[in-house]
């Protein structure tokens, strides 16, 4: 499947919202299992989720996608 930079830009955009909601409604939670040793507490893990989210709904919102190339020749079965 091949998708469009546009589309994704717009998936980052929802993902973003959706945790935000989730936090706005406290329905997040930690792992307190021994492998969690990054975030033991939500607040900081949703603030770094949303910050990194953030950063990739700016760099992408200035890419587009070029067109698939035409098939060739060469490149034909």
């Amino acid at each position: 499947m091949s998708r469009n930079a546009s589309e994704i830009y717009d998936d980052l955009k929802a993902l973003s919202n959706e945790l935000e909601e989730l936090a706005a409604t406290g329905r997040i939670t930690m792992s307190t299992d021994s492998w969690n040793k990054d975030y033991r507490e939500s607040k900081p893990a949703i603030k770094h989720a949303l910050f990194s989210l953030q950063e990739a709904i700016n760099a992408t919102c200035w890419m587009e996608t070029l067109p698939a190339p035409e098939p060739t020749a060469d490149s034909r079965p």
